[in-house]
């Protein structure tokens, strides 16, 4: 396995439980001894328990699935705690900052021992960001924010990217937050990483039918399935498409693609139509309109990249 971050990038490492994810990034913050290879972090050498008494780089900070807090000091402490060496007035100013983001202002007096687990969760999160590093980790460490809580949090963290010259390395199993938050994304299957890019790459042109699953919703047509007028006929081999780059129209004229109605469901976001094509291939399409159903259905295929 071989990968590098620049100063700036938001990588997302996206693939199924088991297949090496938070092992890599335990590596990567100095956690677990290599076997084989290395790890440099600005041009030195990354070592492992191994070779430091005191496991982790001073330079990253891990927020895992096991968020590490102080039990016997209450948020505010916690986030302070980060902050030695630093006036009290930056102290005041940053941790005041932190509670606030993280929605943790009103639990700041009270002991990290006697928070829920989703508000110990929080108190790693914002111990991370006290004194934001050159490279952030983060292992999933999600899982108990609830969506505003989320995105607000990595509004905050996309902006003091560059402004810290820093960069993050997301782990995580849902494509969901791989696209809408990193700028990078690598898939990771059976411990090795099957494909790195652009977000909008990975996303509307995998490598292979595991990564296009693995991202998400995804149809995969013989060119033969398309009209005779369409340039994806022309292709003369198997076009993927995701469900969102299909636009309806009222009739043939212009559609790339005929299909026949079979049913649609409401995901909360869109509908999602399936459809057949002519051979008897079932396709899934997304429609901000609920669909009527009609025998025939005429679509236009946007090609995003």
């Amino acid at each position: 396995m071989s990968l590098q971050v620049n100063e700036g990038d938001i990588l997302a490492l996206l693939g199924p439980s088991g297949g090496g994810k938070t092992t890599l990034i335990k590596c990567i913050y100095g956690l677990e001894d290599l076997e084989s290879g290395e790890i440099s972090f600005n041009n030195l050498k990354v070592l492992g328990p191994a070779f430091n008494l005191m496991p982790g780089h001073p330079d990253m900070k891990l927020v895992s699935q096991d968020y590490y807090v102080l039990d016997n000091h209450s948020v505010e402490e916690n986030i302070k705690d980060i902050l030695i060496g630093h006036t009290d007035e930056y102290k005041e100013q940053r941790s005041a900052k932190l509670l606030k983001l993280l929605d943790l202002a009103a639990l700041k007096h009270l002991k990290a021992k006697n928070l829920s687990s989703g508000q110990k969760q929080r108190v790693a999160i914002a111990r991370a960001l006290a004194h934001f590093p050159k490279l952030l980790l983060l292992d999933e460490p999600f899982s108990n924010l609830d969506k505003i809580l989320k995105d607000k949090l990595f509004d905050f963290i996309i902006r003091e990217v560059p402004k810290k010259h820093s960069s993050v390395i997301l782990i995580t199993h849902q494509a969901e937050e791989a696209l809408k938050y990193a700028d990078k994304v690598g898939v990771i299957v059976d411990g090795k990483i099957a494909q790195m890019a652009k977000k909008e790459e990975v996303y509307y042109k995998p490598k292979n039918a595991k990564i296009a699953k693995i991202m998400g919703d995804y149809n995969i047509l013989a060119a033969g399935e398309f009209e005779s007028s369409s340039s994806f006929r022309k292709k003369n081999k198997k076009v993927l498409l995701r469900p969102n780059q299909f636009h309806f129209l009222e009739n043939k004229k212009g559609a790339d693609l005929v299909v026949n109605y079979i049913n649609h469901f409401f995901n909360g976001k869109c509908f999602e139509v399936l459809a057949q094509t002519r051979s008897g291939q079932q396709i899934i399409v997304y429609s901000s309109e609920t669909p009527v159903p009609e025998n025939s259905i005429f679509l236009k295929i946007n090609s995003f990249i």
